[in-house]
């Protein structure tokens, strides 16, 4: 009988034993994490870039060939000190390029591409972001914080028809300050969610937005997964130029903690 009731409270106790030490690993605890990301959105949109006046509305997928939907990597990194402050960084470079007969006469920065002209095309973005968090809501539930960050993208665009002997490109560096919001509500000790936006609205120049929503697993303290869904946004107009491109699709990430 003794050895039935050793058992028993064993087999009791063994669920408060598993989350006392369960609490070792929150996934909360940590002072850098290392994040690893896979995203592949779908390219939407058009742009616009004029010099001396010429320049057409064009759309990347239907006029260019690029492809629609498009995997990318995708580093951050987060360093967090005194509980509810947090840097961020990341880096995360696009590139789309395709061969197309095209099918409609385009103007780009300055230069005509006939229709029935056999167009080289590229399109990248080289971005980078860092940024201070606080979190004004922290609790054994999840955080609730604010955001603010610099943006700094490198874009090119070049367009070569070599039977025309033309090859045209078009660069410009965008920096952007964004602020946001960022939350976390921990739905069991070792899965969350989690969403976040930030943008900016810039008047008759346009508005910039970014945000995504994820499922979080961290089975252990040191390691996190995470499956979500990406929306980015820019609708942008500066002088005669326009960008009015949205990506959005699924991504997975890797976390790795300290």
């Amino acid at each position: 009988m003794r050895i039935v009731a050793s058992v028993a409270a064993l087999l009791l106790l063994f669920p408060a034993v598993s989350w006392a030490e369960f609490d070792l690993f929150n996934a909360e605890d940590y002072s850098v994490e290392f994040e690893g990301r896979y995203w592949k959105p779908k390219l939407g949109g058009t742009i616009t870039i004029v010099d001396r006046g010429i320049g057409s509305e064009i759309d990347p997928v239907n006029d260019l060939g690029f492809d629609e939907k498009k995997g990318f990597g995708e580093g951050r990194l987060q360093v967090k000190f005194l509980e509810k402050n947090k840097f961020n960084f990341s880096y995360l470079p696009l590139k789309w390029s395709a061969t197309k007969t095209l099918t409609k006469t385009i103007y780009f920065n300055g230069l005509t591409y006939p229709a029935g002209t056999q167009v080289e095309s590229k399109m990248e973005a080289k971005t980078f972001r860092g940024g201070y968090e606080y979190d004004f809501l922290v609790g054994k539930h999840g955080f609730l914080g604010v955001t603010g960050d610099v943006l700094f993208s490198e874009v090119r665009m070049e367009m070569n028809a070599r039977t025309l002997g033309q090859d045209e490109k078009a660069f410009e560096n965008l920096i952007l300050p964004l602020l946001g919001l960022n939350s976390r509500l921990i739905i069991v000790k070792w899965v969350s969610v989690t969403a976040k936006v930030s943008g900016m609205y810039m008047g008759s120049y346009g508005y910039f937005v970014d945000g995504e929503a994820s499922l979080d697993i961290n089975p252990v303290k040191y390691v996190g997964l995470s499956l979500g869904y990406r929306y980015l946004k820019t609708h942008l107009n500066y002088r005669d130029d326009k960008s009015n491109i949205s990506l959005d699709g699924p991504y997975g990430a890797l976390k790795i903690r300290f």
